[in-house]
């Protein structure tokens, strides 16, 4: 069976909320703020779901910044990925999905 991990950053919550609530529907309690993924996060589970909000024009939540170099230093290989985003669409709808773009890069 495969090991999923929800990893997500969050300034406000609501991100954290949704990790919390796709975890629940993935049947995993593997829940972890990205400040707190290090390499043995990425090692022990075969799928990584990954979340971020989207500030000011479309950048990644600060958080995330070290946890790209996390990833980009980590084996990926035969690692399933998935990625989530919440932000503000309705105001910003064409910067709305960047910060998913920067973590999908």
């Amino acid at each position: 069976m495969n090991r999923i991990a929800v990893v997500y950053g969050s300034t406000t919550g609501t991100c954290e909320s949704l990790a919390c609530r796709v975890a629940e529907k993935l049947g995993t309690d593997q829940v972890f703020c990205v400040t707190d993924m290090d390499e043995s996060v990425i090692v022990n589970h075969d799928v990584l779901v990954l979340g971020s909000s989207t500030w000011g024009d479309g950048e990644l939540q600060d958080d995330w910044y070290d946890g790209i170099d996390t990833l980009r230093k980590a084996d990926l290989a035969g690692k399933k990925v998935a990625l989530f985003g919440c932000g503000d669409a309705a105001s910003y709808p064409d910067t709305f999905c960047n910060a998913i773009g920067i973590l999908f890069k």
